[in-house]
């Protein structure tokens, strides 16, 4: 999916000569708190509702007003992570679509963004979703999709975010195919990959259930 595919047609853009109270009205009408500025096909950035209460600005055009998203933005061809990932940089909510002419194409709503994602397939299929913390250097999707195909599974889906606490180690979150990813979660930890989080009922019960066996059956011996 991409930029052009996502565009939002129902928010229309500001100019830099209208007024405050335009600004103001078309928030009420549409019921968005921030529009794109354009003027002449040119992208300026984006006014929100916050700059009106800014208590140094008191102009009464958009263009007296420090914009935000100045110079962001993303391409028609460019995929949804790249505006997910530009959105987050920036603490941008809209993401402007220009062309290679330069010119405006139409913005984006990270809120539509997050939709279609959650309707994508990967997501609506039934399965398992586990997450692996790791180290960057460990990190091989073709090794771990081999031992997950090994057990018959199969990743519909991964994404790799940075640790909150450090830097040398990522986290992994995969969606798999199957509800009972059991054996799956078994052959990665024999593998040597520890799973942090679990979702999935069946797949939680069943991991706690045989970590708790082994675990009395330790403390017999």
């Amino acid at each position: 999916m991409t930029a052009k595919d996502l565009i939002n047609y129902t928010i229309p853009p500001l100019k830099l000569s209208d007024s405050i109270e335009k600004a103001q009205q078309w928030m009420r009408e549409f019921h968005t708190r921030e529009f794109p500025v354009v003027d002449e096909g040119n992208y300026y950035g984006i006014f929100s509702e916050a700059m009106i209460f800014d208590q140094k600005n008191i102009s009464p055009t958009i263009a007296g007003y420090q914009l935000k998203g100045i110079g962001v933005h993303v391409s028609p061809e460019e995929h949804y992570y790249d505006i997910l990932k530009r959105s987050y940089a920036e603490n941008l909510n809209l993401i402007a679509v220009v062309n290679g002419s330069n010119q405006y194409v139409g913005v984006i709503s990270i809120q539509d963004v997050v939709e279609a994602f959650s309707k994508m397939s990967s997501i609506r299929s039934p399965g398992t979703i586990i997450v692996i913390p790791m180290k960057q250097i460990d990190y091989s999707l073709t090794e771990i999709s081999r031992i997950i195909e090994s057990e018959y599974g199969k990743i519909l889906s991964s994404f790799i975010e940075n640790h909150p606490d450090d830097p040398s180690m990522i986290r992994l979150t995969i969606k798999l195919n199957v509800e009972n990813a059991k054996n799956i979660i078994s052959a990665l930890e024999r593998f040597g990959f520890m799973i942090s989080s679990i979702f999935g009922r069946e797949d939680e019960d069943e991991v706690e259930k045989e970590r708790l066996d082994t675990l009395m059956k330790y403390l017999k011996i």
